[in-house]
Parts: structure tokens; sequence; C-alpha cells
């Protein structure tokens, strides 16, 4: 895939038709299966946080990664331009967790007001990446970390979502590991989680070749 085709996003999907329903695919088997996976890959690129360290969930849809991240101890504010996707998150919302809607592209937050920032199944999501990405170190702290999660292309469960053209897959701009790597390059220092696979396959090699069957790849880079 080239530079231009990481770049070009058709026009973005509207999550807030999915509102409702979206969490329905963790209350399946192979949902929670997926599940367990990508948050063991997350909390492996997760610093272990000090007392009130705080995280922007950007991207933060019905409130799922950012009510795990209050339970891996961070303060958290989680951000999404889909208001419907926010009231749902505010209606799940456990105490401490506060909601806004806000586009990516333009954060209403002052520079480094973070200890981490998030982003899951998000940025495939973003017109402007780039944009994005800038807005969210510019949110950093010096020493910071961004967490960086995207649906991996070539794993099978995204390959067949995509050969049948299931939404909002279909209107994502999926990545395969090395894209991930070239797209997040110019931000700093880039390090994929190495650790498990994808439920019922094994997967041997370190690295980025270690997530090449995972649904989500998980990469995180230093300010």
């Amino acid at each position: 895939m080239t530079r231009h085709a990481i770049l070009k996003l058709r026009r973005p999907f509207d999550f807030g038709k999915l509102a409702r329903t979206y969490d329905q695919w963790y209350e399946t088997p192979a949902g929670q299966a997926h599940d367990r996976i990508q948050k063991a890959d997350v909390l492996a690129m997760l610093p272990h946080p000090h007392p009130g360290a705080t995280l922007l969930d950007v991207g933060c849809g019905t409130g799922h990664w950012s009510r795990f991240f209050a339970e891996c101890g961070y303060k958290v504010v989680g951000v999404d331009v889909s208001q419907e996707m926010i009231r749902v998150a505010q209606a799940r919302n456990p105490a401490g967790i506060r909601y806004r809607v806000a586009d990516a592209r333009d954060l209403p937050f002052r520079d480094g007001s973070f200890d981490v920032i998030a982003a899951i199944a998000a940025i495939e999501f973003i017109a402007d990446v780039h944009a994005a990405l800038r807005e969210m170190l510019r949110c950093l702290r010096p020493g910071g970390s961004l967490i960086i999660g995207v649906l991996n292309r070539l794993a099978p469960i995204n390959r067949d979502r995509l050969a049948a053209g299931k939404q909002p897959y279909a209107s994502g701009r999926l990545l395969a590991s090395d894209e991930l790597q070239k797209l997040l390059a110019p931000y700093g220092d880039v390090h994929f989680c190495a650790t498990g696979g994808s439920p019922g396959r094994r997967v041997a090699r370190a690295g980025r070749d270690r997530s090449r069957h995972k649904a989500v790849l998980v990469a995180r880079v230093r300010k």
C-alpha cells in the first residue's frame, strides 16, 4: 500500500447509527476471545500509572476502552466525534471518567495535558490521520506515550470482513504492520507489542512479524 493510499480515506463512516448495538460484539464468544488478546497487548504497551496519571482516549466510542483504562488506574477523558456514541458512553459511565464530543483533528485541550494518549480502532476511520496524530502529540506531555491500535488488514477475520464489504470495516483504512510502522515513524520511536496472536492460532515470530495474524495491531510511540 502506498503512502498516498494510507492518507486517502473515503467518506468517514457514521458510527452514530451503530451506537446502541456497537458493544454486542463483546458479548459473543469470539468477541470476548479477541477482546482478551487485545487488552493483554494494550496492557503490555501501557505504562504503569503513577498517582493521578491522566489518559486521553481518542475515538472512545461507547467507552469500552475508556473503562478498561480507568480500571488500570488512570484518570480518563474520552472523546469522540459522534454525539450518539458519547451518549451511550455516558450512560454506562463509572465514576471518574469524563466524556465529551470532540474531533481528533482539533482536540480541545492545552499542550501537554496528558501522560498517555490512546486511540484504539480509531485512526483508521479519521479522514486526515496525520492531523489527528499531530494533535495527539501536541496534547501529550514530554516523555508521554502514544498508544495506537489499528485493525490489521492482513488478519483473517478482517480480510473476511473486507471481502464481504462489511461495515464499518469497508469504510476504514485498515493497515498492515509495515504500513503502521511507516505511518507512525515520523513521530518517534515505534514499538510493537509482540505478545499473543489471534484466537486459535499460534504465532512464533517476534515483533511486527508476530502481529501478522492479530485482528488489532498495537504500537507505542514515545514523545
